[in-house]
């Protein structure tokens, strides 16, 4: 049985040797590299790294310019705290240039609001969910009395009186920064809520000595056909609701000294709907200037009653856009002046409108006539 076994296994190796022999070196060589592919490849399945799980450093080098590299100068590099010695400070340099300038774009941004919030008093103003709103302060004092450009000359001047008013501001930021400039200090401008610059702009106006005025969108008698805009003050709407548009048009600037209307023939003539808001006005410590436009207005009866200083434009100096039509009736304001002591006219910003206004007025003292802040002439109330 041994021998058997013994002579099993000789044959068995024997045939090997035989299909080893048979196999050349190139066959070898091509079974070794095929053998190692498949190692390579099952290890990157496996590992998922092309780098074996071997650490790898990346290192960016940056390269002179071609200019500089080339010039065959040595680069100036400034030496840094840790040099040995630190090169001479160029002539007439106290501390050394800096090499990189880093600019806040926001620093100017910040400077102003600063310097605007400083030239109002916080005593007036109180915080809202929309922002800022006009509010009478705890010792008394009023927005309509502070944020006046009277004087006390215009308060105490026995001449007639006009007062001029000139709305739409704030929605061009041009012909507002040219109704600012060319405009006598004494004229008031009333500003839309809906301008993008519309606080930014209000502010330089203040600082350019102008009194200011908020115009309130009010429902006209055509109403949606004739929109006067977003946040409407509306007769179909509750008060709580109509109180709420009121805050959120109050909000977008500060520093006025009372409201006029923009529109609003329907809402003005609606005792229901015009009564809580002109209440709010005087808790706020504001007036109320009624553009003149629609004859059904009780704004003057309501702000009688309730203690709301008042005042209402004779006319509108350009419902005609024209140089002869605006020009008379600045001629007719100088009239009922002289006559009633008081005329008010209130117009828009056309460049027509101040440029006429701009000339009328340079001549107003040789008729014997005082420009004034609209503040100067509101009555029914303490301004």
């Amino acid at each position: 049985m041994a021998a058997d076994g013994l002579k099993s296994a000789g044959n068995a190796l024997q045939t090997w040797r035989k299909r080893l022999g048979g196999i050349t070196l190139l066959g070898a060589i091509l079974t070794c590299v095929g053998l190692s592919a498949l190692f390579v490849v099952g290890w990157l399945i496996v590992v998922d790294d092309p780098f074996g799980g071997e650490p790898v450093i990346v290192i960016a080098l940056d390269r002179p310019s071609a200019i500089q590299a080339d010039s065959g100068e040595d680069l100036d590099i400034r030496p840094t705290v840790d040099s040995l010695e630190a090169k001479p400070l160029p002539s007439g340099h106290s501390q050394p240039p800096a090499d990189i300038v880093i600019s806040d774009p926001l620093a100017n941004t910040r400077q102003q609001a600063e310097v605007e919030l400083t030239s109002l008093d916080l005593g007036l103003v109180e915080n809202s969910r929309y922002g800022p709103l006009p509010v009478i302060s705890r010792d008394g004092r009023r927005p309509a009395e502070v944020y006046s450009s009277a004087t006390p000359a215009s308060k105490s001047e026995a001449l007639p009186r006009i007062a001029i008013v000139i709305g739409g501001m704030g929605l061009s930021t041009t012909a507002t920064e040219t109704a600012i400039d060319a405009l006598p200090g004494e004229v008031t401008l009333a500003f839309a809520p809906y301008g993008a610059e519309v606080d930014r702009l209000a502010n330089r106006a203040r600082q350019s000595g102008h009194e200011l005025a908020l115009q309130i969108p009010l429902e006209p008698y055509d109403y949606p056909d004739n929109d006067p805009g977003p946040h409407t003050l509306l007769t179909g709407l509750s008060t709580d609701q109509n109180r709420d548009r009121l805050h959120w048009i109050m909000s977008r600037f500060t520093g006025y000294v009372g409201v006029l209307n923009y529109m609003g023939a329907r809402f003005t003539a609606s005792d229901e709907s015009l009564r809580p808001i002109l209440g709010e006005l005087r808790d706020r410590g504001l007036i109320y200037l009624d553009d003149g436009t629609s004859p059904r207005s009780i704004a003057g009866n309501i702000s009688a009653e309730v203690g709301l200083p008042f005042a209402q434009a004779n006319l509108v100096i350009d419902a005609v856009p024209s140089q002869k039509e605006i020009e008379s009736q600045l001629s007719k304001l100088v009239e009922i002046a002289k006559m009633r002591g008081i005329a008010i006219g209130v117009g828009s910003g056309l460049p027509i409108t101040i440029h006429a206004i701009d000339e009328w007025a340079q001549q107003l003292k040789s008729e014997g006539v005082v420009l004034v802040p609209a503040s100067v002439v509101a009555s029914g109330g303490q301004t």
